[in-house]
């Protein structure tokens, strides 16, 4: 089976994803990333071959349409509520830290 996963990786894959965890919470999502990556491992020993690759079973297809334009709001009115802007944007908090590579 997998290599058990390491209280750092898991610690890393909650700041990739932007969770603060407890010492507590690593130790459980340890364990649960840990079966999550054994039974990937064991569906990965299925024998394939003769299966059709499918990429959808609905049978829909796209249904094209001529873009069309619409009025909307006017920038002012779309910014007249937001708790910030700049420049005729919204302001926002950064969403990533560009510390982390």
């Amino acid at each position: 089976m997998a290599d058990r996963l390491t209280t750092e990786d898991v610690a890393r894959i909650a700041r990739l994803a932007a969770m603060q965890l407890t010492a507590a919470e690593v130790k459980k999502f340890q364990g649960w990333l840990t079966e999550a990556i054994d039974y990937i491992e064991v569906l990965q020993e299925l024998d394939t071959a003769g299966v059709i690759v499918t990429s959808q079973v609905t049978g829909l297809v796209n249904l094209w349409r001529q873009d069309q334009t619409q009025s909307s709001l006017t920038q002012k009115q779309a910014l007249q509520n937001a708790p910030a802007t700049y420049k005729g944007y919204f302001k926002v908090e950064a969403v990533f830290d560009r510390s982390e590579g």
